[in-house]
Parts: structure tokens; C-alpha cells; sequence
């Protein structure tokens, strides 16, 4: 059975270290996602060189850049206009977890992950 922690008696003033640092994962991780739409039509015109089923590769994988980078982009975008709820608090930790499915991301990811089920990070979200 699991133990809630107890709520502040105070709420917290200052957000902890941990939300800073989420703010600067979900920022770089929302460039990467645009840098991704970018790329799109970059794919896209490279199909205007090949022929065949080569172009229509080149063609469905431009598409498939371009909405999967635009979708992520702004779910990665929108912690930064959410208010401090308890429901945002469960929104960032799925991003965290999205971030984990890459091997690259991993290394910040993790840190994160583990920091981000502190009491502290908890109550400040609760604190509203």
C-alpha cells in the first residue's frame, strides 16, 4: 500500500530545481519537434529527384515528419501555458516518459523521472 505524503503547511513560494530543469527538457524537446517540421518539406522536394516508389516513400515520409513533428511540438510547447495543477503534474510526467522512448534522451529523461516523484515537486503542484 502506498503512503501519501503529507500536504505543506505552507505552500511552496519557489518552484523546486526539478521544474526549472523540466522547463528547459520540454523546451529543447519542443526545437527538436519544429526542427522536425522544418525538415518536412526539406524531404518533401528531395522526392522531386527520384522516381517511382522512391518518391512516394519520400513523399509519405515528409507527411509522416511533418504532422508527428507538429503534434509533438505543441504537446511539448503547452507545459509552458498550463496552469500548476495537480492534473499538469501527471501531463509533464507522460512527457518525461515520451522522452524516455529515445536512447538520446535518456540521460536527461531519467534524472528527471526520478527527481519529478519528490514530495516537494508533488506538493508544489498541489499547492494551488
Amino acid at each position: 500500500m502506498e503512503t501519501q505524503s503529507p500536504p505543506c503547511a505552507v505552500p511552496p513560494s519557489a518552484p523546486p530545481k526539478v521544474v526549472f530543469w523540466f522547463r528547459i527538457y520540454t523546451g529543447c524537446m519542443t526545437v527538436v519537434y519544429l526542427l522536425c517540421v522544418l525538415a518536412a518539406p526539406l524531404l518533401y522536394f528531395a522526392s522531386t529527384r527520384a522516381h517511382g516508389e522512391e518518391a512516394v516513400m519520400f513523399k509519405v515520409q515528409a507527411a509522416v515528419l511533418l504532422a508527428v513533428g507538429a503534434v509533438l511540438a505543441m504537446v511539448f510547447a503547452l507545459p509552458f501555458l498550463l496552469p500548476r495543477k495537480p492534473w499538469v503534474w501527471i501531463y509533464d510526467l507522460v512527457l518525461i516518459c515520451i522522452g524516455m522512448t529515445s536512447c538520446c534522451i535518456l540521460p536527461a529523461a531519467i534524472p528527471l523521472l526520478i527527481y519529478w516523484f519528490k514530495a516537494e515537486v508533488k506538493d508544489w503542484f498541489n499547492s494551488v
